[in-house]
């Protein structure tokens, strides 16, 4: 079996068309005067494989460079906006402690939360609905080479940034990364579809042997999608690479999410200079602010080279071994909770979506009301020479509270306090249970709840929580040389592997923050031990098991054991007899396969046999031709309108233009010329293992099932 070859590979006008395009050479194609169309020369579609793009160098490298520096802005911006707002909230909370006491000032703070969570969950359900959540399994699934519905738009982008910054702002035990990394991606998407949409439409006759010259434009839809797939993984890898100010660690984050198999080639070296350009501006922009806004950076900007020795090795391999497991229950925590919400907002569905803002804005005020009463039980210290990091809550002047300094901050400012080796004996074992508890308590809970939510600094933390009790404990009683800031690492990276089920970004990410190469052994180390003892608990992680459970599209690099038993016959779709076209079909024809909402692709056949496939884009732009002829009433039955069925936008990237040059006399549309020919053909009896590669890895987004005498 051979794949199907890109065709048009050797057009040696495409350089010419090239230069048209970018308005530095004139285009050469005959036209009749008054006429808005090219003369009949291209009569049929031209498409690309599935894995080629054939974009102009300057679009695909202009895209990805405005890609990153508008992400490293947007960046800039937003965390210039938490900081300020954070600053403000624990600032008005102190305020109202020492001037009216710890109790009021609790529920004034709860009440505080309470609202900035209704702002949040307001402006979701009124502006974007779609940004309540990560966005992180969709993302997966689009990237994976899957349709996924109004995903990214320009509402959606806007929307997912301030709801963001709102949910940040309020206090939720969550992170900005996986909010993060769909922003990169749906920012990329939109550039490239007005940067690449001239360079992928086409002209195609549409009318009948015999007519006058009807043309639409179309696009080489495979072709888009390819384009925008490949910048919207580098806007994902700029995503990360600026939350931890690591370009590397954000390619490799990319590439062990989206696999190998939906990793073109290309993509490794735009990435690698999009990164770049994302960390450099955005450090740059950081170094113009003050110190407040790099806690919101999780990087060690003054580290210390106190590193570890051979005896902490043993306690390492414990600390794994004990977070391996835990990592694996905490996702089925997460998971049941979820599941549990889900039941619960069901029961109350005739209110909705008040039921699901309800519970956002109490789940807000139970996060405060919550830290504040655990962090009263903490026992307050003198002030360090560094305790401009601690938070002072009610302490008096010149002490601090440890659990405040962990639980009343930011997620990235905390997981910065135990990640820091300057503080090995100002947080201590208690404090760091207490923290614990409570912060692990509320991230399972959180889960389900409809706000943009990114569990990756959520996971280091509780992670790094656990380590650092692991090295106080060790600091005290055994015979451990390294200082808790390390424990407190390679338990973020244990824990961090087992939620994500990832492995070499983990250990990037922390040796980046750390600042350290030196602990690049034990958080491999770690993190061996920490994801094997995981996936015998677990077979899938959190995002691969949302997008199992939300039925989003996804197909894995290797197929499921259950494939072993499926032959290709047993795989065919069921399609309805109008679902299946004529080399020339009529109108009602197309219009009752149109009206098959379940299709997006039709087989076009010709003496009961598949010549190719047509997608419901190219039939609509068509009809809209021949609606325009004037030979269909403008009063008749029209299509459904279209959903924007992924990459091929209809309704939105289709434009059509008619040029009529007299009368319009045909009655049939000649369908063939809008099908990809040589279409992927299988035997009925192939073992499904082998058909899977097809589609997991080499693009085919339809194929033909035939008998071995060649029959449909």
């Amino acid at each position: 079996m051979t794949l199907h070859t890109a065709r048009g590979l050797n057009d040696g006008g495409f350089f010419q068309d090239t230069l048209v395009a970018l308005g530095l050479a004139k285009s050469s194609t005959p036209r009749k005067p008054g006429s808005g169309t090219p003369m009949r020369g291209l009569r049929r579609i031209k498409t690309s494989g599935p894995q080629t793009h054939k974009l102009p160098f300057v679009v695909m490298w202009g895209v990805t460079l405005v890609t990153a520096v508008t992400m490293a802005v947007i960046n800039f911006f937003t965390i210039w906006i938490i900081s300020f707002a954070v600053s403000w909230k624990f600032s008005t909370l102190q305020l109202m402690v020492d001037h009216l006491g710890v109790w009021f000032a609790i529920l004034g703070f709860t009440m505080l939360c309470s609202c900035i969570a209704l702002c949040c969950t307001i402006f979701i359900y009124t502006c974007a609905p779609a940004a309540g959540g990560s966005g992180a399994p969709e993302n997966k699934g689009f990237l994976n080479g899957n349709e996924i519905p109004e995903l990214f738009t320009l509402q959606n982008l806007i929307g997912r940034a301030i709801a963001t910054m709102l949910a940040n702002v309020t206090g939720y035990p969550v992170g900005r990364e996986g909010p993060t990394v769909t922003m990169g991606s749906n920012l990329a998407y939109l550039i490239t579809h007005v940067a690449a949409l001239p360079f992928v439409r086409q002209w195609v006759d549409i009318d009948a042997p015999g007519s006058a010259t009807s043309a639409a434009t179309m696009i080489d839809e495979d072709r888009f999608e390819h384009a925008k797939r490949i910048v919207c993984t580098v806007g994902g890898a700029c995503g990360m690479a600026m939350l931890f100010d690591s370009p590397i660690g954000g390619i490799v984050y990319m590439f062990e999410e989206i696999t190998s198999s939906s990793w073109p080639v290309e993509v490794t070296f735009r990435a690698f200079a999009g990164t770049s350009v994302c960390a450099l501006v955005s450090r740059a922009l950081l170094n113009m602010c003050g110190t407040s806004t790099k806690a919101f950076v999780i990087y060690e900007w003054n580290p210390q080279p106190t590193g570890w020795s051979w005896r902490d090795v043993p306690f390492f391999m414990l600390l794994a071994v004990m977070i391996g497991p835990f990592s694996a229950f905490h996702t089925r925590a997460c998971l049941a909770v979820a599941a549990a919400r889900q039941k619960l907002m069901k029961r109350f569905s005739s209110y909705e979506p008040f039921n699901k803002m309800a519970d956002a804005v109490l789940y807000g005020g139970l996060v405060a009301l919550t830290y504040s009463l655990v962090a009263l039980s903490a026992n307050c210290k003198h002030t360090a020479q560094d305790a401009v990091q601690f938070v002072r809550y009610d302490c008096e002047e010149g002490k601090y509270n440890p659990v405040a300094s962990l639980l009343l901050t930011t997620s990235e400012g905390a997981v910065k306090r135990l990640f820091s080796r300057h503080d090995a004996n100002e947080i201590h074992f208690r404090n760091e249970l207490l923290a614990f508890l409570s912060y692990t308590s509320l991230n399972i809970g959180l889960t389900g709840v409809q706000v943009p939510s990114g569990n990756f600094t959520g996971s280091m933390l509780i992670g790094g929580l656990i380590g650092r009790m692991m090295g106080a404990l060790v600091r005290d009683y055994g015979p451990g040389m390294a200082v808790s800031g390390v424990y407190a690492m390679v338990g973020s990276a244990s824990m961090l592997c087992g939620f994500k089920q990832m492995a070499v970004a983990v250990v990037v990410f922390i040796t980046g923050a750390a600042n350290d190469l030196g602990l690049v052994p034990p958080l491999m180390l770690a993190v061996t031990i920490s994801l094997l003892l995981n996936k015998q608990i677990n077979e899938r992680g959190f995002d691969e098991e949302q997008i199992l459970r939300k039925a989003i599209p996804f197909l894995p690099p290797e197929p499921p054991r259950l494939m072993d038993r499926v032959l290709a016959y047993e795989l065919r779709d069921d399609l309805p007899p109008e679902a299946t076209l004529e080399p020339e079909a009529d109108y009602r024809s197309i219009e009752a396969a149109l009206e098959q909402d379940k299709v997006d692709c039709f087989p076009v056949l010709k003496d009961g046999h598949c010549i190719g496939f047509t997608t419901r884009a190219r039939l609509q732009a068509a009809l809209e031709v021949w609606k325009a002829t004037g030979f269909v009433e403008a009063g008749g039955a029209r299509p459904q309108a279209l959903s924007d069925a992924g990459g091929e936008q209809m309704g939105k990237l289709i434009s059509v233009t008619v040029a009529r040059e007299s009368s319009f006399s045909g009655n049939v549309l000649p369908v063939k010329r809008l099908t990809e020919k040589a279409p992927y053909t299988i035997l009925e009896d192939m073992p499904g293992p082998r058909l899977y590669a097809l589609f997991a890895k080499a693009g085919a987004k339809a194929a033909s099932v035939i008998s071995e005498k060649g029959e449909q």
